[in-house]
């Protein structure tokens, strides 16, 4: 059917002192992507995703973000988005925004 599903882990473990100094040797992250095709030129999806660039300190720094959107493909290769991003981020300095984008493959 329409239906597709896409997720990714990853984790870093950098050598260092520059990376150790500010926590950032070691970062981790993942998403998971559910989507739906109703025709050849229209499909949705939703992404969860966490992150932490600087897993190797004390602080909780974990980032998470939801994404709403919308596909529409002109051609097999070329394709039109449209999403909306929530962004929690500390202390209240969250990034919400609507984006517009075009993706094409060649």
């Amino acid at each position: 059917g329409g239906f597709g599903l896409r997720a990714l882990y990853a984790q870093w473990d950098l050598d260092g002192n520059g990376p150790a100094a500010v926590g950032a040797d070691e970062q981790y992250g993942w998403y998971i992507e559910p989507s739906y095709r109703f025709t050849d030129n229209i499909g949705i999806f939703a992404r969860y995703e966490t992150w932490d660039n600087y897993a190797g300190d004390n602080i909780d720094s974990v980032k998470a973000q939801t994404n709403f959107g919308i596909n529409y493909w002109l051609y097999r290769t070329v394709v039109l988005k449209a999403d909306y991003q929530i962004q929690d981020n500390d202390g209240g300095a969250n990034q919400n925004c609507f984006k517009l984008g075009v993706g094409f493959s060649y």
